[in-house]
């Protein structure tokens, strides 16, 4: 007779696999190929060409709508621009009380990124089971109250350091010349790419970012928690489980309509597949009373895949990595916050897994066995060798970081009395441009903003030539200089060279930013009279 294994044993057994098991298999003939996946697909394929057409409309006439993006939205509350993402954000909120969360099943462009992913990685063997973490789940809340509460708060607390303009301030601005502009460049365009559709679906299962790091789901979801249309189910349910299998929102829904009559998880994104595959017809969308206190059967205790200590771990690294590692950090472009949430997401789980491989005797992964029996396997090893890389290239990331922004804020005071003043403190100023030289050896890419701040020191110490080719090789590559500083001072290179033309376009900068800039009207009154002798 097998001995029975103790509460301990089997935790220990558990958490061996990262994600826990599924022991959900479905009961009788083969799931069918659901309908309503052929609809949304045809549905997420026209969003993408009025995307498309957004785009054309604005390349072929030089102005536009505003992005309809409820990102935008962001712009609204710190600038008082009530734009076409502001609008649509609020549009989706209101209907997402009545009908539930169905914008993120039809029509987000995220949504379908993952899906294709998803459909992808099936075709190429790879079915990724849901990781559960009681704790990661909160991301889009933290991200969603960063985004969109912090600001007024942070104006509220620091009003010396942050200033946002009233409600009764705001004012319309739904067309725009810079259609592009608060989107990424195409570098981590690709890499979101890769990131959020690719790996997080590999590493964390279907629908991983709306899940871990999707702001706009936070409220989505808690909208839905109150909406009267909802997937209930009929007496004709056979308990087969087909629903559950064919659902790609990782919703229990066999349990939650045995339990409660409706689904009730707020990850539910009405996709209909669920009903679509249903042998009996039992499920439907429809009114159903909501019960919003509920606890979905996806987020009961047993189903965590992790130990509370490693929740905690987890939700450390998750904070640094977002906020003070990769946040901002440049890889030949700025990595934009929601890429860093991916990013400090995947380093939480990856730093968790390298921990489970180093203590644990038995680690699966994703379908993988990476240790057995206390001996890491041949993948186990590969898989160890890219997770300490990883972790690695974290912690560089992080000490640049660092490195950078110390000597940028070291660098203020030098510039301000070089530029402004006519205090001088060569030696002092050199030692700063040293610190500044050391920060831009230390990063694999450096910053622009660093290089600015490197030109004008350089200039400050009198290597106008250094700094003269460093702005232009910065303002001729990219577009643009992030400084009014680096603006002004390559405009008076600039007029040294006598390309007056280029100068004015620069101080015109200055002045659009600030107003009551002192210098640069003068020297464009000056550079003017020049180009007309």
């Amino acid at each position: 007779m097998a001995a029975t294994k103790s509460k301990a044993e089997k935790t220990r057994e558990v958490l061996s696999f990262l994600p826990r098991q599924d022991r959900h298999k479905p009961k009788g003939p083969a799931v069918r190929k659901s309908k309503s996946s052929r609809w949304r697909a045809i549905v997420l394929i026209a969003v993408h060409v009025a995307i498309g057409i957004h785009i054309w409309h604005w390349l072929a006439t030089g102005e536009s709508m505003t992005p309809v993006e409820p990102s935008e939205a962001m712009q609204t509350v710190e600038l008082g621009k009530i734009n076409a993402g502001f609008v649509l954000f609020l549009g989706l909120i209101a209907s997402t009380v009545v009908f539930g969360r169905w914008f993120c099943g039809w029509a987000c462009h995220v949504v379908a990124l993952q899906d294709l992913s998803a459909w992808l990685l099936k075709k190429a063997g790879l079915k990724p089971r849901p990781v559960r973490s009681r704790l990661l789940v909160f991301v889009p809340w933290v991200v969603a109250a960063h985004m969109f509460f912090w600001p007024p708060i942070q104006a509220w607390l620091f009003p010396e350091q942050k200033e946002i303009p009233e409600i009764k301030d705001w004012q319309w601005e739904t067309t725009t010349t810079e259609l592009w502009e608060t989107f990424p460049g195409p570098l981590m365009s690709i890499a979101t790419f890769v990131l959020v559709g690719f790996l997080i679906i590999w590493w964390l299962g279907a629908k991983g970012f709306c899940t871990y790091g999707c702001p706009y789901g936070a409220f989505f979801s808690l909208a839905d928690r109150v909406a009267p249309m909802r997937i209930k189910v009929s007496d004709a349910c056979e308990h087969c489980g087909h629903c559950t299998t064919s659902c790609t929102s990782n919703v229990r829904v066999h349990e939650e309509v045995a339990k409660y009559g409706q689904v009730v998880d707020p990850g539910c994104m009405k996709c209909m597949d669920c009903v679509s595959v249903c042998p009996t017809d039992a499920l439907s969308f429809g009114f159903a009373l909501p019960t919003p206190l509920t606890a979905s059967q996806q987020r009961i205790k047993a189903r965590a895949d992790f130990a509370w200590w490693e929740e905690l771990l987890m939700a450390a690294v998750a904070i640094v990595a977002v906020q003070w590692t990769f946040r901002g950090a440049w890889f030949g472009e700025g990595v934009p916050f929601l890429m860093a949430v991916g990013l400090g997401v995947v380093t939480a789980v990856f730093t968790l897994l390298l921990v489970r491989l180093l203590v644990k005797s038995d680690v699966t992964f994703q379908h993988t066995v990476l240790k057995q029996a206390g001996k890491r396997v041949g993948k186990g090893n590969l898989v160890l060798v890219l997770l300490l890389g990883w972790v690695a290239f974290s912690v560089h990331t992080f000490s640049a970081q660092r490195v950078s922004k110390a000597a940028i804020a070291n660098a203020d005071k030098p510039l301000f009395e070089a530029i402004y003043t006519r205090k001088r403190d060569p030696e002092g100023t050199q030692k700063v441009l040293d610190e500044v030289e050391a920060a831009v050896s230390w990063t694999l890419f450096a910053d622009p903003k660093l290089r600015e701040v490197r030109a004008l020191l350089r200039g400050a110490v009198g290597r106008h030539p250094e700094a003269d080719a460093e702005l232009t090789e910065l303002y001729e590559g990219y577009g643009h200089l992030h400084r009014s500083d680096a603006k002004m001072a390559l405009a008076q290179y600039y007029g040294m060279r006598k390309q007056y033309d280029e100068a004015e376009k620069l101080l015109m900068e200055v002045i659009a930013v600030n107003p009551n800039n002192p210098t640069a009207p003068h020297l464009i009154q000056r550079y003017r009279m020049l180009r007309n002798q």
